[in-house]
C-alpha cells in the first residue's frame, strides 16, 4: 500500500500552486461538412504545478527527504491548499469576523443587531458568524455533483473555491445555501455529519513523472526554486 507523506507548507513554501481539471476525449475528427463529434465520459481528474520558492537549508533537508521517501512514483504527497478564494478561518476570530465585513461594533458587543439597531426583546441580536469546517447535512452517492453543506463557511463557499472530502479535491460552480455544485463529481459516497474541509482543503497527488521530484543544491547550502508537475491518487 502507498505511504501519504505530508509536506510542512511552512517550511516547503510554494510561490505558485495551480490546479486544472484534465480528461481524455476522443472525435474522429472533422466530416466531410467540416462538423467534428467529441466523445466524452466523465474521467476528470487533477493535475497540478507546484513552484517551490528558494530553500534555505531546513527546507532544502526536508525536501531531499521527502523525495527519497517518495520512491519515485510509488508513494503520494498530501498537498494543502491556500483556499483564498473564499472565506477562511485562520485562528484569529477578531480578523475572521472583519474578513467577512461584521462590523467592528458587532464584534465588540458579541452579537448583530437587526438593519435598523433594534435587538430581540431580551437585549440579544443574531449570533456572530461560527467559524467551524462545514459537514455534510445528508448522505451523498459517489458520482454526484451537488451536496448540503451546513455551517456559515459552507453556506457561503465562493464559486471558484476549492473544498475537499477525505483528501478527495473538489471545485465549486455554484452555491445556494449551502446547496452546492461542484466538480468533478464526488469520488466516494459521502455520510451526514463527514467534516468538509474549507480553510485547508486537501488532495493526495502522484508525481507525474519520477524526476519530477529533484531538489537542487546550490553551492552547498541553499536549495534552488523547484517547480513539481502532480496527478492525483485515488488511492485510499
Amino acid at each position: 500500500m502507498a505511504t501519504v507523506i505530508d509536506i510542512d507548507a511552512h517550511l516547503l513554501r510554494r510561490a505558485h500552486e495551480n490546479f486544472w481539471l484534465d480528461l481524455d476525449d476522443v472525435s474522429p475528427g472533422p466530416g466531410l461538412d467540416g462538423r467534428e463529434q467529441v466523445l466524452f465520459t466523465e474521467n476528470r481528474r487533477w493535475i497540478g504545478r507546484l513552484d517551490f520558492v528558494r530553500m534555505r537549508p531546513a527546507a532544502l533537508s526536508q525536501a531531499v527527504v521527502i523525495g527519497d521517501r517518495l520512491r519515485g512514483r510509488a508513494n503520494i504527497l498530501r498537498i494543502t491548499l491556500c483556499n483564498y478564494r473564499t472565506a477562511r478561518y485562520l485562528g484569529d476570530e477578531a480578523a475572521f469576523y472583519e474578513s467577512v465585513g461584521v462590523p467592528a461594533d458587532d464584534i465588540a458587543r458579541g452579537h448583530i443587531l437587526f438593519d435598523d439597531g433594534a435587538s430581540f426583546d431580551d437585549g440579544a441580536g443574531f449570533a456572530l458568524p461560527d467559524h467551524d469546517e462545514p459537514t455534510v447535512v445528508a448522505d451523498v452517492a459517489a458520482g454526484a455533483s451537488t451536496i448540503q453543506m451546513d455551517g456559515y463557511l459552507g453556506r457561503n463557499i465562493a464559486v471558484g473555491a476549492f473544498f475537499s472530502i477525505n483528501d478527495f479535491l473538489y471545485r465549486v460552480e455554484a452555491n445556494t445555501d449551502g446547496a452546492v455544485t461542484f466538480n468533478p463529481p464526488l469520488r466516494q459516497a459521502a455520510t451526514a455529519g463527514a467534516q468538509v474541509n474549507v480553510t485547508y482543503p486537501k488532495v493526495q497527488v502522484r508525481l507525474q513523472d519520477k524526476a519530477d521530484w529533484r531538489p537542487f543544491c546550490e553551492y552547498f547550502r541553499n536549495g534552488q526554486p523547484m517547480t513539481v508537475n502532480v496527478i492525483e491518487a485515488f488511492d485510499r
